[in-house]
């Protein structure tokens, strides 16, 4: 300033990206999403506009073992597979993975874990049937 006096500070500033929900075929409401176990589900989000494909934080989307009558999250979370990883449709502003399932899964309730770079968590919960 005019009298000589100068301070520095810093200050952290996080950007969290407009998340819009998941679309069709996931539904976003708890316990509502039912599907063949060994199937492929396309998880379809947007972000509000392409983000680039580096969004995904290191070892996400992952799957967790839940009760299927409970909320209780079993330790044991294990990386989502992907027959195709993650790709953009920029006509429909749309992120898409394509969650490879196991066969084995099958009467078995598994909470899908999608955790983006911006350090936001996104769930959606499925049931397995054969």
């Amino acid at each position: 300033d005019g009298g000589g006096l100068s301070a520095t500070d810093t200050a952290v500033v996080s950007v969290n990206w407009n998340f819009t929900g998941f679309f069709r075929p996931v539904d976003n409401l708890p316990g509502s999403n039912r599907a063949h176990a060994g199937s492929a589900i396309p998880l379809k989000f947007s972000l509000d506009g392409y983000q680039g494909l580096e969004i995904l934080a290191d070892g996400y989307p992952r799957a967790a073992a839940t009760a299927c009558d409970a909320s209780i999250v079993a330790d044991v979370k294990e990386t989502a597979v992907s027959v195709s990883g993650l790709a953009y449709d920029a006509s429909a502003d749309r992120y898409v993975f394509v969650w490879k399932t196991d066969r084995r899964w099958t009467g078995t309730c598994r909470k899908l874990i999608l955790k983006l770079r911006d350090g936001t968590e996104h769930r959606a919960e499925f049931r397995f049937v054969k």
